[in-house]
Order: C-alpha cells, then sequence, then structure tokens
C-alpha cells in the first residue's frame, strides 16, 4: 500500500536507513579510492556495498510504506545489532538505536499492511 505521505515516525526511520546506507556508500568510495584494495578485505568491502544497497533499497521503500520492506527493514535492524557488537565502543549506542527502530517498526507493522491484510 503506497502512501504520497507515510506517518512522522516512519519517515524518521526511512531516513535513518537511507543515511546509514549513504554513510556507508562514502566509506566504501573513501577506502578503494585511497589506495590499493587488499585482497583480505574484498570480503567484507563485498558484504558491507551489498548491506549499503540494501539499506537505500529498504528506506526508499518504507519511505513508500510497502509491506517488502517492512520485512527488510526488521531483517536489516537485526543484522545491524549483530554487527554493531563488533564496534566497540559505539557499537551498543548503534545497538541500542537499531533495537528502537526494530521495536518501532514492530509496533507500526499495521502500517505496512498489503491490501491482502497481510505483512
Amino acid at each position: 500500500m503506497g502512501r504520497s505521505h507515510p506517518p512522522l515516525g516512519i519517515s524518521v526511520v526511512s531516513i535513518i536507513w537511507l543515511l546509514m546506507g549513504l554513510l556507508n556508500g562514502v566509506q566504501i568510495v573513501q577506502l578503494v579510492t585511497t589506495g590499493p584494495v587488499s585482497s583480505a578485505i574484498l570480503l567484507p568491502l563485498s558484504l558491507v556495498s551489498g548491506l549499503s544497497i540494501a539499506y537505500l533499497v529498504v528506506g526508499i521503500g518504507l519511505w513508500k510504506t510497502h509491506s517488502w520492506a517492512w520485512k527488510g527493514a526488521i531483517v536489516l535492524a537485526v543484522i545491524g545489532i549483530v554487527g554493531s557488537f563488533l564496534q566497540q565502543p559505539v557499537g551498543l549506542l548503534v545497538a541500542l538505536l537499531l533495537l528502537c527502530v526494530g521495536i518501532y517498526l514492530i509496533i507500526e507493522r499495521d502500517q505496512f499492511l498489503s491490501s491482502e491484510g497481510a505483512i
């Protein structure tokens, strides 16, 4: 169910997702353009690139309140929470933010109901 303007909270979550995708993308570009890329970081670089694209796509889908974007946002929140524990000490704050976002999305899941009534 697409809307012209999502509710304020969903707009904020959508912007957070878009910013996370853009910031990750900027970091990837900086890393690649600063010099030769070691083969040891190709896999992590590929994973972060994929997640950046996923954050952007899901952020746009959240803005349009698509049901698939709700599912994607929940998955990205879980991945982000797990991954944030690897980034000490800032990771705990990121995990807390993503946990709050995930809880909010679960509370607001009715905003993402498709026309069939199922998420």
